[in-house]
């Protein structure tokens, strides 16, 4: 679920993630009730585990060319944690994040306030906070945790008007981290900082729901990554860079990747307006096929999810053999094994398709 996440705009997130894949370098959703008592939370206490024992022996480049390898799922071949493993705390770090989703985030000035705040950064970061910005602080012990789930502790499932969190504050306290370790004297503090970067993007990735938090967790690994092979070449860690260079290899067929998942199941070549403003709806050959085959087995569950919302489109707005093909699909997956799945499938078959919300995608796009 990318295109049907921000709260009432299904293709333009479509787009974003398109750009975010380029430059890598937001599911009607119910905030959980707090009182402005608890509004700022504290993160428990968490140790930060060393990196995997590397062997530069044992280190293989993955081949994702390789024909043999095509269904591979879209994650990192080597193991991150020879980098960065994750923390040890035990809260849940999206119960912070959501503090601060746009507009409706109990704290959501905050972070609008602290994006005001940036300076320039290196040549290849941009803007970023000051090394001790306190909402930049205040962030660093929640990228300790060992999880961040959002969905449906925090935000429900709910198809394409399904909301996300501040993405855009994440990618910039990656930013920050990395800009104050490139600017540190010492390599032991440096790298804290890139590897904090890393684990913010692990975190974002974890729970593979919402494709463009998922492109954003990707974005965040690439950028810490790069700050450890940049201070390990000028340490003359040649191994460490190494190693980083081999990981830093995997980002690129990774958004490549997403982008053709994204071009094989979107309905944007699907949907127009006509003479009279009427919404028509046609399918190419061979695209309910591809978005099934996405929504029943992809490796991804972003991309099941993603697929599984298209599907709501199709069984509203498809002929009426698309649709009864539809249905059937969907009251399979109402029973997956994967609860989320499930979810979004049952929210699929049984939600009507806003028809007015769609024109309002598909003007922009046709205006192209």
């Amino acid at each position: 679920m990318t295109s049907m996440f921000s709260k009432s705009k299904m293709w333009p997130v479509l787009f974003a993630a398109a750009v975010i894949v380029v430059l890598a370098g937001s599911l009607g959703a119910r905030l959980v009730t707090r009182d402005s008592s608890a509004v700022v939370l504290n993160a428990s206490s968490a140790t930060i585990p060393d990196p995997a024992v590397f062997e530069v022996a044992n280190l293989e480049v993955p081949c994702w060319t390789c024909p043999a390898n095509k269904d591979w799922p879209l994650r990192f071949q080597t193991n991150l944690d020879l980098l960065a493993p994750l923390g040890t705390g035990n809260d849940n770090a999206a119960e912070w994040f959501a503090l601060f989703e746009k507009k409706v985030g109990p704290r959501a000035a905050e972070a609008t306030a602290a994006m005001e705040r940036r300076v320039e950064g290196s040549e290849w970061l941009g803007m970023v906070l000051p090394p001790d910005d306190p909402l930049l602080l205040e962030a660093e012990p929640w990228c300790d945790q060992a999880t961040m789930t959002f969905y449906p502790e925090i935000f429900e499932l709910d198809g394409y008007a399904t909301r996300i969190t501040n993405l855009l504050l994440q990618l910039n306290f990656v930013r920050s981290w990395v800009a104050r370790g490139l600017a540190a004297e010492s390599s032991e503090a440096a790298m804290a900082d890139f590897r904090r970067a890393i684990r913010l993007g692990r975190l974002l990735r974890q729970e593979d729901v919402v494709i463009i938090s998922d492109l954003v967790g990707l974005a965040s690994i690439h950028i810490g990554v790069r700050g450890v092979y940049q201070r390990a070449l000028a340490d003359g860690d040649l191994e460490l860079a190494l190693l980083a260079s081999v990981v830093l290899g995997e980002v690129a067929p990774q958004r490549l990747g997403t982008k053709q998942h994204l071009t094989s199941t979107d309905l944007v070549d699907s949907m127009w307006l006509d003479n009279r403003g009427e919404l028509q709806f046609r399918l190419p050959a061979g695209k309910l096929d591809a978005v099934i085959e996405t929504a029943q087995s992809s490796p991804d569950r972003r991309f099941r999810c993603e697929a599984i919302v298209g599907l709501n489109i199709i069984r509203n707005l498809g002929t009426l053999e698309e649709r009864e093909h539809v249905i059937v699909v969907l009251d399979e997956l109402a029973g997956d094994a994967d609860p989320k799945v499930a979810e979004g499938a049952r929210w699929s078959r049984d939600m009507p398709t806003d028809v007015e919300q769609i024109k309002q995608w598909v003007v922009p796009v046709q205006k192209k």
